[in-house]
């Protein structure tokens, strides 16, 4: 084995071991959501009489981790002791995945909507009660859930999760949207052969409360094995970024906000409504749910494996508190805020928002709505 192979490892077990470090040292947000923003009081005034007189929707993943029947049991019992007067429930489907339920809920006149599943569950409901008025409850029972992170919701428990929802202070959020542009019939014939299943990313605003991305994010969100994820959780995906680790980097013009268009080349370009990852990797440390931005994120590597051990070295850090430890960078990660984004790459990729990669596009653009959502936490 060469030397530079042995340096590989050695660099990605430093990776992993702060990666594992950063574990025992995830960093509650609830503070900071408690304190004021340009957009207003996060915490915001609820008449908690008045939402427990309405409806309460739960939008429930059937194929997700629970018993349906044991679930909606508890689910009932704990709305009845919080004084909740009438408790609704809404199985999603592949065809309609929680965002037309979200909004027939809020025409029913719902005081509360939650969401009991996975990361996309979570993304479809929150997309149909954005700009609504109407809170947002979250029980996660998926991988990654990672909005559940972020609001640093007591995931290992579904009792305290729904708890949580019917009982927590409601606060409001900013909330992303992600549009594409068609590829054109050339641009599909090429990805066939690479990819026979490759499709457009559908037209219209795609909603995201944490992360959309293009390029390796997407891939690997697209290519962790469903089994695996059973299995063994997030985990899951580390697998899939090993196999994507030498992928095509993309090459690509940015614009963000007002300001002029960017030639780079990356791995993966992201846009941050909030930065926190499995793990207790940090992403975008200045990542704010209220700060009314998004944080443009652009990712690098170089050096093979040297640069990615490097990479999540840094990441793993950061959720330590730790933005320089100052040994040489071979992973490059340049953040900056905005309040919109453009993206136009030489050739497709793949596109992801919230974990559910959507297609492939080559020109993508993202905004932010301050303030568009209120959640409960």
């Amino acid at each position: 084995m060469t030397w530079e192979s042995w340096l590989a490892i050695a660099a990605l077990l430093v990776a992993l071991s702060a990666l594992f470090l950063a574990l025992s040292n995830r960093q509650a947000i609830a503070t900071r959501l408690a304190k004021s923003s340009e957009h207003g009081q996060w915490a915001l005034e609820h008449d908690a009489d008045n939402v427990r007189s309405k409806p309460v929707v739960v939008i429930y993943n059937p194929v997700k981790n629970i018993n349906v029947p044991t679930f909606k049991a508890l689910v009932e019992r704990m709305a009845a002791e919080a004084g909740y007067q009438d408790v609704r429930f809404s199985e999603t489907t592949v065809e309609e995945p929680g965002s037309s339920q979200a909004k027939q809920a809020v025409s029913d006149g719902a005081g509360l909507v939650i969401a009991a599943g996975g990361d996309g569950t979570v993304r479809a409901v929150a997309a149909g009660l954005a700009k609504s008025g109407t809170a947002l409850g979250i029980v996660a029972l998926g991988t990654g859930n990672l909005l559940a992170r972020n609001l640093d919701l007591p995931i290992s428990s579904t009792e305290a999760m729904v708890r949580t929802a019917l009982t927590g202070g409601t606060h409001a959020m900013d909330v992303g949207f992600l549009q594409a542009d068609p590829l054109t019939e050339s641009e599909l014939l090429v990805l066939a052969n690479e990819d026979p299943d490759a499709l457009s990313v559908p037209d219209g605003d795609h909603a995201f409360a944490v992360i959309a991305g293009l390029g390796f994010d997407a891939a690997m969100v697209g290519d962790a094995d469903a089994e695996l994820k059973s299995k063994i959780g997030w985990v899951a995906y580390v697998a899939s970024a090993v196999r994507n680790l030498t992928a095509t980097k993309i090459h690509a013009k940015i614009t963000a906000g007002a300001g002029h268009e960017v030639p780079i080349d990356a791995r993966s370009i992201m846009f941050a409504n909030c930065g926190k990852l499995p793990g207790g990797v940090v992403l975008a440390p200045d990542a704010r749910l209220d700060d009314g931005w998004i944080d443009l994120v652009v990712i690098d590597t170089k050096g093979g494996l040297v640069g990615w051990a490097d990479l999540v070295r840094r990441m793993g850090l950061a959720g330590m508190g730790v933005t320089n430890d100052g040994l040489p960078m071979t992973g490059m990660i340049d953040l900056r805020k905005t309040s919109r984004a453009s993206v136009v790459t030489e050739s497709p990729a793949r596109v992801q928002v919230d974990g559910d990669v959507l297609g492939y596009a080559s020109t993508v653009r993202a905004r932010v709505e301050p303030g568009g959502l209120l959640v409960r936490f």
